[in-house]
């Protein structure tokens, strides 16, 4: 990895995705413009792209394309998304796939695996009362509090 210098640019510009990711987005590069903005106002959007760019490569900062924009993620680590269809809300799953689906992708591809990000789409949980029909059925049937019903 080509070490670069940590410019005022470069830092102002991990704030901003960082800020924006603490208030729970994903943000685009003109999310981030937009932020940095706010405290830089001479910063270019070229500038922005370079910078988001080489925190990307510094593994500072995620890059996740959602319907083909990048987005920028406060967490470099490895993660999965969850994405509702309705809003367009994203956030972060931390979990990994057992090592049994890993080896059955890796050998129904052909590819030798090393990462995991996966994308799942479905309702947040803003929007699943405005599509109750839209909820996949449960197996096991839950009571109010959200314990299963046959649960002692």
């Amino acid at each position: 990895m080509k070490r670069t210098r940590n410019t005022v640019q470069r830092r102002a510009v991990l704030e901003a995705v960082k800020a924006l990711g603490n208030a729970g987005m994903h943000p685009t590069a003109a999310d981030v413009y937009a932020q940095v903005r706010l405290h830089c106002p001479q910063l270019s959007l070229a500038t922005v792209y370079r910078a988001l760019h080489a925190l990307v490569e510094q593994r500072e900062i995620g890059e996740t394309r959602i319907e083909n924009v990048a987005r920028y993620d406060a967490s470099p680590d490895p993660h999965h998304h969850v994405i509702c269809r309705a809003c367009g809300a994203v956030a972060d799953v931390f979990a990994e796939l057992p090592p049994v689906a890993v080896r059955r992708l890796s050998a129904a591809s052909d590819f030798v695996l090393d990462t995991q990000a996966i994308h799942f789409n479905g309702l947040c949980p803003t929007c699943q009362p405005q599509q109750p029909s839209q909820r996949p059925a449960s197996s096991t049937p839950r009571t109010p509090s959200g314990a299963s019903a046959g649960a002692a």
